[in-house]
């Protein structure tokens, strides 16, 4: 029992220096050390803490985060973002609020190439906002459309945030990307219902066409390097062409190369890796963090006392879920996607499995959930996003914008948890057997 008490006070340490704004990767460390030198002792606890941050770093499974990255990166510096805007504006053209109905659209094609929403979410506003401001456009309709469809970069493949799942419950990274992909589907048809019917109470002022209207074929060549690098990174690893971290190298070589072609300067390029390098060290750090936190859940049994409790008191399986989904939407208010999912997955996921249950369908629950925070109104991290990306931008109307988003987000988890098979069907498919 002793243990279990010190485990839970790392929990509380944790928590404690978040909210004094100590780094997530670096509290997690703190706690994890300190917990397991009171446990074990000092010394075992500082051989744990070289051992992690050497595994961490020498792990190849943990090389594509990198290279998925880098895509993303090069993609966003190469304008890829106004090219499947403007693709996007072509394709709406016609419908009452088309600008917004193409700012969903843009995010998520851009998605497919950038696993991140913060920076789907800041690309697209730099590129949207702007016009949809020209256009008449009432801030909290671009602001609201601007902030929901960046979360989408969270869940369509190649989704950083599901790679990082895949890789610390030792699950398929091919089968949590093909299970994210439907549910990413099925957010960006919500996001557009959401969108037309928004537009009847915050209607444009102006209904002209952009001076910049473009052909079919012009919209179509737009879309085609990013429809190519998709196919090529997705298609590849599902036919067994090469495995998750070969189709993260072709798809950061095939980025490279697009981007060369379209002109990349000098400076683009560094700011390019630089940008790739900076948000890599931050996410080992949290992986280190999170590793060194799992030894100390392991040998004070938080987990095991947890299974426990709930057996004790007969709580029911959808108890549980329930517990953990409150729980995801309060703290993903406050964390980013990826630490949030770090720091908690290694906690909820045995419980997870012992209430029995699917460990590749509860993936997509957790990050469908953290999303849905990234957007909830007052913190959201995504709205501080479009905020800083968005010049004379209201804070106040960036969360009543967002708020129809947020139910929508609402209403999808609703059926994801009534309805399992969309997240399972295609893994169930297309699974691991097959790449």
């Amino acid at each position: 029992m002793y243990s279990v008490t010190i485990g839970f006070a790392g929990l509380a340490g944790v928590l404690i220096l978040l909210a004094l704004g100590c780094p997530v990767g670096l509290a997690m460390i703190l706690a994890g050390v300190v917990g397991f030198a009171v446990i074990i002792g000092i010394d075992p606890a500082l051989n744990m803490l070289e051992t992690s941050a050497f595994e961490v770093a020498s792990n190849y499974s943990f090389s594509l985060i990198p290279l998925f990255l880098l895509m993303g990166s090069l993609a966003a510096r190469s304008g890829f973002s106004k090219d499947l805007f403007d693709s996007a504006k072509y394709f709406s053209k016609g419908w009452n609020g088309s600008l917004a109905l193409a700012a969903v659209s843009g995010s998520a094609a851009f998605s497919t190439i950038s696993g991140s929403s913060l920076a789907t979410a800041s690309t697209m506003t730099r590129v949207a906002y702007p016009e949809m401001m020209r256009q008449g456009y009432h801030p909290r309709l671009a602001a609201g459309s601007l902030a929901a469809g960046g979360t989408l970069g969270i869940m369509i493949p190649p989704s950083v945030a599901l790679m990082l799942y895949a890789l610390i419950t030792e699950q398929s990274v091919g089968d949590m990307f093909l299970a994210g992909f439907l549910p990413g589907l099925l957010a960006y048809s919500l996001y557009l219902v959401t969108v037309t019917i928004m537009v009847r109470k915050w209607r444009p002022s102006k209904t002209t066409q952009p001076s910049d209207d473009i052909s079919v074929w012009q919209a179509l060549k737009q879309l085609a390097p990013v429809a190519l690098l998709f196919s090529m990174v997705m298609g590849g690893m599902y036919t067994g062409l090469f495995s998750p971290t070969e189709a993260a190298g072709v798809g950061a070589g095939l980025a490279l190369l697009f981007a060369m072609i379209r002109g990349l300067s000098w400076d683009d390029y560094r700011g390019a890796v630089v940008e790739a390098v900076s948000i890599t060290a931050t996410i080992f750090l949290i992986l280190i963090g999170a590793e060194v936190f799992g030894f100390l859940l392991s040998v004070s049994q938080i987990s095991y006392e947890m299974v426990s409790f709930i057996e004790r008191f007969e709580m029911g399986p959808w108890s549980v879920m329930i517990a953990i989904i409150i729980f995801y939407i309060i703290m993903g208010c406050f964390l980013e996607s990826l630490a949030m999912i770090l720091l908690t997955v290694p906690i909820f996921y045995p419980v997870i499995v012992a209430s029995g249950f699917d460990p590749i369908w509860f993936g997509i629950i957790a990050v469908v959930t953290v999303e849905t925070g990234l957007i909830s109104p007052p913190v959201g991290m995504n709205l501080f996003v479009v905020k800083s990306a968005a010049k004379n931008l209201k804070m106040m109307d960036v969360m009543i914008g967002v708020t129809p988003f947020v139910l929508a987000d609402v209403v999808r988890l609703i059926i994801l948890l009534a309805f399992p098979a969309i997240s399972l069907w295609l893994p169930h498919m297309l699974g691991s057997a097959n790449y």
